[in-house]
């Protein structure tokens, strides 16, 4: 049977390294979730911006294609008192038609112009939630599973190092785990790792 004082070794060893494995799990997850944190608030800042701009550009659209069909009307307007006062009717006409296709053609180029800034846009927003998955992904979460297998470990590590002789004696590192009387002192204590989440 294992000596007291080495039974407390084992025991104290096994227990400093278990928790040092359960701190470890902890800070990995605080460190994933301020990292998660502060990817997703980047990620919120940049399609905050990305709005913006495209709250500028359909204004903008907006406030150039009112302006081409106020010039598109004034200079109609203009042909139209032209050809009553010289006759011309019918060149008049050709005129009117002229203006009113070149302001057609004008609001179109602008339409076109704010489609492709809003597929520009759009593809930011694509790129700025592969930034952020990437920076998520950058630190990993550590898993119960492998503070498990850890923990495991250190039981082993600890058999082994302190491990008493198979036929009774003081320890020799044999590779077995310590004997331990349940009722001695060094079996009385406890340890709970259930809560390294």
């Amino acid at each position: 049977m294992c000596d007291p004082v080495t039974a407390s070794l084992a025991i104290a060893s096994f227990v400093a390294s278990t928790a040092s494995a359960v701190q470890g799990h902890k800070a990995q997850n605080k460190a994933y979730e301020a990292n998660a944190e502060m990817a997703n608030k980047a990620k919120m800042d940049e399609d905050r911006m990305i709005n913006l701009q495209e709250s500028q550009e359909q204004e903008a659209a907006a406030t150039q294609t009112i302006e081409q069909n106020r010039q598109t009307q004034e200079l109609s307007a203009r042909a139209n008192v032209a050809g009553g006062e010289s006759g011309g009717f019918l060149n008049n006409n050709a005129v009117v038609q002229d203006i009113v296709r070149q302001g057609l053609e004008a609001n179109t180029m602008t339409g076109q112009n704010l489609d492709r800034t809003t597929a520009q846009l759009g593809e930011a927003r694509l790129g700025a939630n592969t930034r952020a998955q990437s920076r998520i992904n950058s630190v990993s979460k550590s898993e119960r599973s492998a503070v498990g297998l850890q923990i495991a470990g250190n039981a082993i590590d600890t058999a082994a190092k302190f491990g008493s002789p198979s036929k009774g004696g003081n320890s020799s590192g044999s590779g077995k785990a310590p004997n331990i009387d349940p009722g001695s002192a060094s079996a009385n204590y406890t340890t709970d790792y259930s809560d390294y989440s």
